[in-house]
């Protein structure tokens, strides 16, 4: 799996992902947004590097799409 993480948005089926690297403290900003008909829901969260990566090879795996 890959060991780097990288700054972008991945998507799939109403939910969209994005990964911004903080190079201030080492961290990983992540900002998900779901939309389901008419309801959208927010999430955003700051992680450590390593649980970052980990997330998003998930999501590779998953199938997301990388759109930026």
């Amino acid at each position: 799996m890959n060991k780097i993480v990288y700054n972008g948005q991945y998507e799939c089926e109403g939910h969209s992902v994005s990964f911004l690297v903080c190079d201030e403290d080492g961290t990983v900003l992540i900002s998900e947004r779901f939309i389901s008909g008419a309801n959208v829901s927010t999430n955003e969260r700051k992680v450590k590097l390593s649980k970052a990566i980990e997330f998003q090879n998930s999501l590779k795996k998953y199938g997301y799409d990388k759109i930026s």
